[in-house]
């Protein structure tokens, strides 16, 4: 496709909920800016629909959103602006989701968060058409880029049609599993747990032994699928940890921290003249919770790996319930500060949270919705689901998968899901190829802790030696080494707003 040589052409691929909030964020920019320069925006996506994603574009009812409707906003600074929405479109719910309570506290389905983005796309749309923008959505994929001498970008999409881009924002979502790639090929292997009609459709019966590669928020999306669509066959759940994701309280709990403040990361850093150590954070996390008890706590005690996780799962009710969960709480009340405080971690240190804490964080920061809790506890106690960890060895013997522990115990399963997160290393991302490509040519470099390097201040992408630095921009998880929160849409909506501005700046 060719176009006038005086238009200025954004491209941004990959049309989730990220790309939504970067297209409307630089039509609202570009239109307040009143700019004469001319400007096309395109679209581009490889799934069935524009806005919903792999996340918000589930067709069950029953995956809830693990995030609090209050923050799922998709503008910078509107983080409640979801619900209003909900409360703008109540015939809507009341007829499609009537068990949909419009509240900031509240989880509603994620079927209904993708409306939601779609409603936005459509809207802004259509402001930008009438404001005279070029805007057009392509459903293909983009596959292969490169760079020309004006620092334009010619993109080449599975159609062998080409588009020329003088900005292209890298808005492609989450990646598949990296684990387990030599078992793709047999058709019991569900290489992820998205879209949710391939296990659907993978599995007819209802029977069957089936095993979970994980057990974490994707892993219990999966069981969801399963068995709200009538499994009645023994799942189990499968990981390294074998940690259940804690259960979230029905309203936050404001917790006001006195140790594990940035302002005293900082003092740390400026006495002893050293950077951040994860060391420091679990000294200062503890010393927070001993303060807040006013009693020496018995850590080796509080571990949960090994544990019996039903008993450990109607404990978390209990306390969310409560509003008792006081890790939870603290990690909450950090939300803020985390971003700030994961820039003063050096790469090898980040590397080592991952490795020390990041399991313990998660279950506790990316929490279950009390429904969702509820929803496990009763299959654990029916024993429909079991929860097994230290295990990663997966093997096929040709009629079924033998799964081992490290301890030599042996399970058996007649299909296997792989739940067990999205890769880190952009070489691994076998599902973004046009990021492996990016990543041969040189146009991007690897970051040690994960993900790419870029500009945190604008998200534009380094390039690698010997090339100049390109207009390629980028949101989400391919910043996941550098940016700790990029499963948190309302943390990715504020990075397209520093993404956005820099763009605007610079054709305005």
């Amino acid at each position: 496709m060719r176009m006038d040589t005086e238009l200025k052409t954004i491209a941004i691929v990959g049309s989730g909920a990220s790309g939504v909030a970067c297209f409307i964020q630089l039509v609202l920019k570009y239109i307040i800016a009143k700019s004469s320069q001319p400007l096309s925006i395109v679209l581009f996506e490889r799934k069935n629909e524009f806005g919903t994603g792999l996340a918000y574009g589930t067709g069950q009812e029953g995956h809830l959103l693990n995030t609090k409707a209050g923050l799922m906003g998709l503008f910078p600074g509107e983080r409640l602006h979801f619900v209003q929405w909900m409360h703008q479109h109540k015939d809507l719910i009341e007829q499609d989701f009537p068990q949909v309570h419009p509240h900031p506290d509240s989880y509603p389905p994620r079927m209904l968060y993708g409306l939601y983005v779609q409603s936005m796309l459509d809207h802004y749309f259509q402001i930008a058409q009438q404001h005279k923008l070029q805007v057009s959505k392509q459903h293909m994929e983009i596959v292969d880029a490169e760079a020309t001498g004006e620092q334009r970008i010619t993109l080449k999409s599975n159609k062998n049609s080409y588009y020329h881009a003088d900005y292209v924002i890298l808005a492609t979502g989450t990646p598949a599993s990296a684990t387990f790639r030599e078992l793709n090929g047999l058709t019991q292997f569900i290489a992820s747990p998205w879209p949710s009609k391939r296990i659907l459709t993978t599995i007819e019966d209802k029977n069957a032994k089936v095993s979970i590669v994980g057990s974490s928020l994707t892993a219990i999306d999966a069981l969801i699928t399963l068995v709200e669509n009538g499994h009645k066959g023994p799942i189990t759940f499968f990981s390294l940890s074998g940690l259940l994701p804690r259960v979230q309280s029905p309203a936050e709990i404001p917790f006001q921290r006195k140790v594990l403040t940035l302002s005293n990361i900082r003092t740390l850093i400026r006495e002893n003249q050293r950077s951040l150590r994860v060391k420091d954070l679990i000294r200062l996390f503890r010393a927070e919770v001993e303060n807040h008890l006013q009693r020496k706590v018995d850590w080796a005690a509080e571990e949960r790996v090994g544990k019996n996780q039903l008993d450990l799962l109607e404990g978390d009710i209990r306390q969310a319930t409560q509003g008792a969960n006081l890790y939870q709480n603290i990690l909450y009340s950090l939300r803020e500060d985390t971003y700030a405080i994961w820039k003063l971690l050096s790469a090898d240190q980040k590397i080592l949270f991952d490795k020390w804490i990041k399991p313990y964080f998660d279950i506790n920061r990316h929490a279950i919705p009390m429904e969702n809790g509820v929803k496990v506890r009763n299959l654990l106690k029916t024993n429909q689901l079991r929860v097994i960890g230290n295990s990663d060895d997966i093997q096929w013997d040709g009629t079924k998968f033998i799964l081992k522990t490290e301890d030599e115990k042996s399970y058996e399963a007649d299909f296997v899901i792989n739940a067990s997160g999205p890769a880190s290393v952009v070489s691994k991302m076998e599902d973004l190829p046009l990021l492996q490509i990016l990543l041969k040519k040189n146009y991007i470099q690897e970051y040690a802790a994960g993900g790419l390097l870029a500009d945190l201040n604008t998200m534009r992408l380094e390039s690698g030696d010997g090339i100049p630095r390109l207009p390629l921009y980028t949101v989400g998880h391919p910043l996941s080494g550098l940016q700790l929160d990029v499963n948190s849409l309302w943390f990715n909506v504020e990075q397209a707003d520093r993404l956005t501005d820099d763009i605007i700046q610079q054709i305005r």
